[in-house]
């Protein structure tokens, strides 16, 4: 556990270290947040992630900064509200995709409003399971 909080840590730094960064396929910059690291620790109604999700997120944290500077294409944009200092907000979500060596990772970013895009979080295709669970 010791060592995972450690990670955790060597993370966070390296994520600070970012700021922002343009993206051609946005035609702007993505910033990163502090909430966008918080989401990959928390889920977004703020429990804590399973630790082998966390680590997952953790792990392709290094690739994000390539996809979001080389994307190309939009896979999935969504629309939806959120709740803000008290207030409803129209937000946009966008999905970014790349391939880092042989893993196929996502990447989503999102805007709120008209303000800027802010980097959300990352998914790991390759770990994901292809079936859908039925409701």
């Amino acid at each position: 556990m010791k060592d995972f909080r450690l990670f955790i840590d060597q993370q966070r730094q390296f994520y600070r270290s970012i700021v922002s960064i343009n993206c051609p396929v946005l035609n702007n910059t993505v910033f990163f947040t502090s909430e966008g690291f918080t989401h990959l620790i928390y889920e977004s109604n703020l429990m804590p992630r399973k630790l082998s999700e966390q680590y997952l997120k953790l792990i392709n944290l290094k690739y994000v900064p390539t996809i979001v500077s080389k994307s190309t294409k939009i896979i999935e944009i969504r629309c939806g509200t959120r709740k803000i200092k008290g207030k409803i907000k129209n937000t946009i979500g966008y999905e970014l995709v790349g391939f880092c060596g042989n893993k196929k990772i996502g990447v989503i970013v999102e805007r709120v409003g008209f303000g800027k895009f802010t980097f959300k979080s990352v998914i790991p295709y390759y770990k994901r399971k292809k079936t859908k669970k039925l409701p």
